[in-house]
């Protein structure tokens, strides 16, 4: 019965910060893109617009999953280990979130900068699909690599908390 309450409280966390990790993949590409209103050109139809906030979307989630898995295999268990699993998995969270909206916008920003024959920013505005395919490829294998040092990381902080 605790590993049930265990997995709906894990749910439910993983849930809020999901959306709140969501949102601030969104303001990390209006920070790529200064001078671009992501919201008009979505609303507009852009789909270059749309491609490249997926992929941010899936890189975030990429980077973010081995921070749901807590490694309570040293724990006690006792009354509360409930709401030390809590506790771990919305720190591994935040401590995870943290380290992809850096890496993500350092990632962009590198990018941007080999590559200044090419306005990122103006050619998703056009709409150009090639571009924001090449930058979502980008921001998804970046998830990709980053993902394993994160998990690493999830499980120092895991192992140094508890």
């Amino acid at each position: 019965m605790v590993q049930l309450f265990l997995s709906l409280a894990q749910m439910a966390v993983a849930v809020v910060l999901s959306a709140l990790s969501a949102y601030l993949a969104f303001y990390l590409f209006q920070w790529f893109t200064r001078d671009l209103d992501e919201w008009e050109e979505l609303r507009q139809g852009n789909p270059a617009v749309g491609v490249v906030l997926g992929a941010i979307l899936i890189s975030v989630a990429i980077v973010l999953r081995p921070a749901l898995t807590i490694n309570n295999a040293a724990w006690d268990v006792g009354h509360t280990f409930f709401f030390r699993a809590m506790l771990a998995e919305a720190l591994q969270l935040a401590v995870g979130l943290v380290l992809t909206v850096i890496t993500l916008a350092l990632a962009l920003a590198f990018f941007a900068a080999l590559t200044r024959g090419i306005d990122e920013v103006a050619e998703i505005k056009k709409g150009n699909l090639a571009i924001a395919g090449l930058l979502a490829g980008v921001v998804i294998g970046v998830g990709l690599m980053v993902g394993q040092a994160v998990e690493q990381i999830m499980v120092l902080v895991s192992s140094a908390l508890f």
